[in-house]
């Protein structure tokens, strides 16, 4: 059997395969991501007889396919869902659903006249409705006993002062269009996932590779056999959700069936406010599960066993195939469920991660989710969870547990989790990594970095957070407080004021040991002067003991106002021990 053939159809062809299900799209329920102007652009382009790229259909005869009949063969389009709704919905005047799943119309209209420098498309507004020279709506050229003589005459008593000798000729091009041909990819349902990457990839269509999300969600929304198009949408409406709780009532109104489903029943708290800490997109939920639940890293992995692919043969398995769509389903259920995804966020924000400028990256906080999960599949206690979790995040931002090959740590920390529980593999790390050399020298040596969102110092930032530590000079303003408002950092020590002292060099003045933040009134008191030079006026505005107690909470000593010139580097270099061992005492303290 080939793996795939190239085919020419026609537009009309494509169109008619979709109507009569013999093309399915498997995101026919999800929004309609393309602007109005893009429809339009894409008729253009069919006008001028310009190519619209290939599609790409998957062969599988057994998908059985919610809202599109059942028998026949199928064929599921991988790329295209974009381009064929817009063609649906501009020619043959089909509804599409906006960002809120609400149903709705594009209408395209068409200028069969225009002229140089005039626009012979545009999307339907009032000014157009007022213009008779526009044909409002060109679906009316594509619908069944459409008459070009009664058109015509319509036309030109709308328009009794135009020149019609090109009317014709427009219409007829414009009809036309449904004619033009597209060339479609069919894929082989043997094919493996990295086979239909490379292939996507040589097509080079847009220049961009397969996502294997986007594909991953494919096969799942068109198994409805074991739940695929529930799970599917689970994942949608969870997404889109933590964005925009209002979007619950939309939901609930249009799609009570998925509501009463223990899937709905999932997300049915998600119509309060969320906490804004982690919003993960359907990427983010396929991964996290992907891992939790299968030990797996790679997507093309989870779509194997979507298809039945016994690991380690060529072989196809029923069995596997409805036993990894129940993994799935449980593994997105439970990425969902309130007491999971909220319990997760408010470990973090014990731990001081307390808003998204403390979370170093979305692969990250995926990771540590995923490690959440894991332990919440071995019943650790939700207490016990919350105190590992923040460990975990701390431990991986010190140390760059996830840098070089995330992979392959992702796949070593499932396997040891799983054989020796949670507690007892962190525990392993912590003694080889997390070592009194490694808080003597290791890490204040990494606050040496000129990156502000370096990890150790966000983790710094992180223990500073938890204790509820006062910014710099501050008898009320909290760092967190700082940090969640996006406040821009402060030299400790000016970049002037080292330039003076002859450290002239970014490595000197930029290292996060001399950042900090501090209250706009603090500011405005020590401006950017060196510190001896604002203490009386610091004394003054707030006081003697505010001021010693808030440099012991930033881990900077009152020599500060003492410094000679010579005496700078080695007073960072001192800060940075005292970050590192404020960073060991809020970590053991986790």
């Amino acid at each position: 059997m080939d793996n795939y053939k190239i085919t020419q159809y026609s537009v009309n062809s494509i169109l008619g395969f979709v109507e009569s299900s013999q093309i399915a799209i498997p995101e026919i329920q999800r929004p309609f991501v393309w602007k109005e102007k893009e429809v339009r652009d894409l008729i253009d382009s069919l006008y001028e007889g310009y190519p619209i790229g290939y599609l790409i259909v998957w062969q599988n005869s057994k998908v059985r396919l919610r809202g599109f009949g059942k028998g026949g063969t199928k064929k599921i389009l991988i790329d295209g869902q974009q381009r064929v709704t817009a063609l649906m919905a501009a020619l043959m005047g089909k509804e599409v659903l906006d960002d809120q799943y609400r149903s709705h119309r594009i209408i395209i209209s068409f200028n069969p006249l225009a002229e140089d420098g005039e626009n012979r498309f545009a999307v339907y507004d009032d000014s157009i409705a007022k213009d008779p020279r526009w044909i409002p709506d060109i679906s009316v050229l594509y619908r069944k006993g459409f008459s070009y003589r009664k058109f015509e005459k319509e036309y030109m008593d709308r328009n009794p002062d135009l020149n019609f000798d090109g009317l014709e000729t427009a219409i007829d091009t414009m009809r036309d269009i449904v004619k033009h041909q597209v060339g479609v990819i069919e894929l082989s349902f043997i094919l493996d996932i990295d086979v239909v990457s490379e292939i996507f990839i040589r097509i080079n269509l847009q220049g961009k590779p397969l996502n294997q999300e986007d594909f991953a969600m494919s096969k799942i929304s068109v198994n409805e056999k074991y739940d695929g198009d529930y799970i599917r949408n689970t994942i949608d409406y969870f997404c889109h959700l933590q964005k925009e709780p209002s979007f619950y009532a939309v939901i609930n109104e249009n799609d009570q069936e998925f509501m009463s489903s223990e899937y709905g029943r999932e997300i049915s708290w998600c119509a309060k406010p969320g906490q804004g800490l982690y919003v993960p997109s359907y990427a983010d939920v396929l991964k996290v599960v992907n891992i939790a639940y299968f030990g797996k890293s790679r997507i093309g992995d989870l779509v194997g066993l979507l298809s039945g692919k016994t690991p380690g043969t060529r072989e196809v398995s029923q069995k596997v195939a409805k036993e990894s769509f129940g993994l799935l389903g449980e593994g997105v259920k439970a990425f969902v469920r309130e007491s999971n995804f909220n319990g997760f966020q408010e470990a973090l924000r014990k731990a001081g991660y307390c808003c998204d400028r403390l979370i170093y990256s979305q692969s990250v906080i995926n990771y540590c989710y995923a490690m959440y999960l894991l332990m919440d599949r071995q019943g650790v206690a939700d207490e016990k969870k919350q105190s590992l979790i923040g460990r975990w995040m701390s431990m991986a931002l010190m140390t760059g547990h996830y840098q070089g090959s995330p992979d392959g740590v992702l796949l070593r920390d499932y396997e040891n989790i799983r054989r020796e529980g949670f507690e007892a593999y962190l525990s392993q790390i912590e003694d080889l990594r997390l070592t009194a050399d490694f808080y003597d020298a290791i890490l204040p040596d990494r606050f040496a970095s000129t990156t502000v969102r370096t990890a150790p110092f966000l983790t710094y930032i992180a223990s500073l957070c938890a204790s509820g530590a006062k910014s710099l000079y501050s008898a009320d303003e909290t760092v967190a407080d700082l940090f969640a408002a996006r406040a821009e950092s402060y030299q400790i020590l000016p970049k002037k004021y080292l330039e003076k002292c002859g450290f002239k060099t970014r490595e000197t003045y930029g290292q996060v040991a001399n950042i900090t933040y501090i209250s706009k009134a603090a500011k405005a008191i020590v401006k950017k002067a060196e510190p001896k030079a604002y203490k009386d006026a610091l004394e003054e505005n707030v006081g003697a003991d505010v001021i010693t107690a808030s440099l012991k909470e930033n881990h900077l000593s009152e020599e500060i106002f003492k410094l000679e010139d010579k005496d700078a580097a080695a007073f960072l270099a001192d800060r940075r021990k005292c970050m590192a061992q404020a960073v060991k005492a809020y970590y053991e303290a986790l």
